[in-house]
Formats: C-alpha cells, sequence, structure tokens
C-alpha cells in the first residue's frame, strides 16, 4: 500500500495520521491497512472517540486504543457517503496548522481543546471537527443529531467535545448495532454450516453401483 493509517496507541489524544504503507512500525503504533480520508473521518470523529474511551484501557490518565477492544468490535456505517471531502479538508487543516505553528499534534490539540485559545487556524480546525462529526452521524442515518459541542470538563481533562447526554445516546447506538451485527454474523456461519451439513448428507446418501447390475460389468 502506498499509504496507510496509524495512532499511537498511548497517548493523551488519539491522532491518526497517514502513513508511508512501505514502511515497517513499531509496536508502540496500531497500524490500520486502509488509506482513504472517508476512513479517516469515522477514526477521528467524536463518535469512534467514544468508543475508545468507554471499550479501550487506560495507563494513568491516558487512553489506550486496544486494537481488539476499539477497532475490531467498532461497527462502521455501512456507506461512507460524504466522508471523503471532509476528511481531506480536516486533515490538511491539521497538518497546515503544524506547518505553520511548527507544532506537532500534542501541542495542535492542546490549542484545540483549550477555551482560551481564539486563533482563527484552530477555530476553522474545530468547525470542521463538528463537521465532520454531523457528516459521520448522517453516514449512520442519525438524522438531525444534536452532538450538542461545547467546552467541557471531562475524566480526561477540558475538551471541546459533546454533551453526556449525546455520549450515553452514541454509546447505545453503537452498541445496539454491534449486537445487530454480531447476531447476523452468527446467522450466516449457522445458514453456511447447515448448507455444509445439508450437502454432506446428500453425498453419503449417494447410492453405490450394483454388483449385480449387468451395466457394472459391460467394460471389465
Amino acid at each position: 500500500m502506498k499509504r496507510l493509517i496509524v495512532v499511537t496507541q498511548t497517548s493523551k489524544y488519539h491522532s491518526f495520521v497517514f502513513k508511508d504503507g512501505s514502511i515497517v512500525y513499531g509496536h508502540k503504533l496500531v497500524v490500520f491497512p486502509i488509506a482513504t480520508n472517508s476512513h479517516f473521518s469515522v477514526l477521528q470523529s467524536v463518535v469512534h472517540t467514544e468508543w475508545v474511551h468507554s471499550y479501550g484501557s487506560s495507563l494513568e490518565t491516558r487512553p489506550v486504543y486496544t486494537p481488539s477492544d476499539c477497532f475490531e468490535t467498532f461497527p462502521f456505517p455501512e456507506s461512507f457517503a460524504g466522508l471523503e471531502s471532509v476528511g481531506q479538508r480536516y486533515y490538511t487543516c491539521r497538518q497546515s496548522i503544524m506547518q505553520s505553528r511548527f507544532e506537532g499534534l500534542t501541542k495542535t490539540y492542546n490549542r484545540f481543546h483549550d477555551p482560551l485559545e481564539k486563533g482563527l487556524d484552530i477555530f476553522e480546525l474545530r468547525s470542521l471537527h463538528l463537521e465532520m462529526d454531523n457528516a459521520v452521524a448522517a453516514a449512520y442515518h442519525w438524522n438531525n443529531f444534536d452532538f450538542g459541542h461545547a467546552f467541557r470538563e471531562t475524566k480526561h481533562g477540558m475538551r471541546y467535545t459533546i454533551s453526556e447526554a449525546a455520549r450515553r445516546e452514541v454509546l447505545d447506538r453503537l452498541l445496539t448495532l454491534n449486537h445487530q451485527r454480531h447476531a447476523e454474523e452468527e446467522s450466516e456461519e449457522a445458514a453456511a454450516f447447515n448448507s455444509l451439513s445439508r450437502s454432506a448428507r446428500k453425498q453419503k446418501r449417494k447410492p453405490e453401483k450394483d454388483s449385480m447390475d449387468p451395466a457394472s460389468s459391460l467394460f471389465v
């Protein structure tokens, strides 16, 4: 792959970035073999963030991204329509901020979550994040979902994030979808197993050629 998405496993903020796909990365990075801005939009959205904070682990005050709990169980939307453009614009804006300020991701998100930060570039990034979150909600067909974005005190410190009511609703909807997908997978597996079993039984019932049948010795 020309590029892929990576995230630091243990970090104050889980900031997903595109990296060169030809490089072998260390064990402290989680590597995703996906390269679209649409997938980036979902992974960087508050929808996925709340899932990670709820089902991932932690080290001191820092959340830990465990793929088995945070990625493999996460129910992605069935359609990624409308996510490519906003993901690209968000990523480009974030890269531009880091380059112009000569700062990394942590300092950039420190500004992002600081209510006293009034920079126009950070304001634009917040606006794009809100747009991206709304686009992800639309991909799930959560029409007119009210996230209630604002500065709020959380167990991880001050964050520009969603309301507690919205957080609970997001997790409830994702968990319902997770259970639904799991039930569908089990049903498909059961149907496939039953199909194989029927096929095996038919093969067992196939009659053997009668040794007394004159046709059986026709070419002897």
